[in-house]
């Protein structure tokens, strides 16, 4: 039996104590052993909901000594406690980013190793983990360019959340959400450079940047990258052309509508009644799935096929934050905000 405690009942957390729930279900042998917030209060009421305990503090976590802490906090909070949790034995699965720079990216690279993984979920999203897979066996043919997109527009008063804290968050929309988009760069190529860009701000007006258009050089071909949280109409979009044809991924879940996934050939329209008619749906997916699916991944495995997604490690998580690092730098962003 897989012990896991949790660390954080807020949205994501709450996502994966629901995730880790519902596999039990499946069967799979694993337990949740206790969960622990702040907030005492939600914390008795999640654990109640999930028939497991609610914790008083972090030490009370770690004296159980769970074989995974799952910790969905902060960023400005997330090193230190994952340092502890891993000084007590256990391994850990933390949040997206993999601290908000890279230099608290390499303290848990070094800490942590082969016993720290990161929660960048969209490598497990229906849509997107097919298209990648179509990608590398060459469905398309050669590469000419790839597309990505990620806006939503936050909430009225987010701004006074550490959402939007410059210090607490580690910056705007390019390290959350936009690191999603980053390292799907990163598992469409091994090496990606910024070739142009521009950030704006003005609306929450919080110190971070708020929309972020890039450029980026992969080896081949070319990606360009639009991150938005001053985006009211929320969207997620992939587009993967290429010299044989291409695929479109749109949709996440939830606001976003349903992920679908379509493939269309070459001048579709010249052998069918329209473009529409000559495209294919792969699939389409609520996406409500998708921590499930990283969590089976990271707890039993999730396949053999390498191009199949699996958890990301420590050494890829920073691999994206220096990617981070250098979209920042290029932009003329903050970049440290380790003490």
């Amino acid at each position: 039996m897989i012990r896991v405690a949790v660390i954080g009942a807020g949205l994501i957390g709450r996502e994966r104590i629901a995730a880790l729930s519902s596999l039990a279900l499946d069967h799979k042998p694993v337990q949740t052993v206790g969960i622990f917030d702040a907030d005492a209060e939600v914390c008795k009421k999640l654990a109640a909901q999930h028939s497991t305990t609610a914790l008083p503090s972090l030490d009370a976590v770690l004296d159980l000594r769970p074989d995974w802490v799952m910790i969905a906090l902060p960023h400005d909070a997330t090193v230190q406690v994952a340092k502890r949790a891993l000084d007590s034995g256990s391994s850990v699965l933390i949040e997206k980013p993999m601290g908000r720079d890279l230099v608290e990216a390499g303290q848990l690279l070094a800490y942590g190793m082969d016993r720290v993984r990161v929660g960048l979920n969209y490598r497990f999203y229906r849509g997107i983990s097919t298209a990648i897979r179509d990608f590398k066996a060459g469905r398309f043919g050669e590469v000419i360019s790839v597309e990505l997109a990620l806006g939503h527009g936050c909430a009225p008063g987010q701004e006074k959340t550490w959402k939007l804290n410059d210090d607490r968050a580690g910056g705007g929309c390019l390290i959350d959400p936009g690191i999603h988009l980053l390292d799907l760069c990163l598992q469409l190529a091994p090496e990606v450079t910024p070739l142009g860009g521009s950030s704006w701000n003005g609306f929450w007006n919080t110190g971070i940047e708020e929309e972020v258009s890039l450029v980026l050089k992969a080896p081949g071909f070319s990606i360009s990258v639009r991150i938005s949280i001053v985006a009211w109409r929320s969207e997620f979009f992939l587009r993967i052309n290429g010299t044989e044809g291409y695929g479109i991924v749109t949709g996440r879940n939830r606001s976003y509508g349903d992920q679908k996934y379509i493939v269309g050939p070459r001048w579709g329209w010249r052998t069918a009644a329209s473009q529409a008619a000559s495209e294919h749906e792969v699939l389409v997916d609520d996406g409500r799935d998708v921590f499930k699916w990283e969590i089976e991944s990271l707890l039993f495995g999730h396949s053999a096929d390498p191009a199949w997604p699996q958890c990301a490690t420590a050494p890829e998580g920073f691999e994206v934050m220096k990617l981070v690092d250098n979209c920042r730098e290029f932009l003329d962003l903050r970049r440290n905000y380790a003490e």
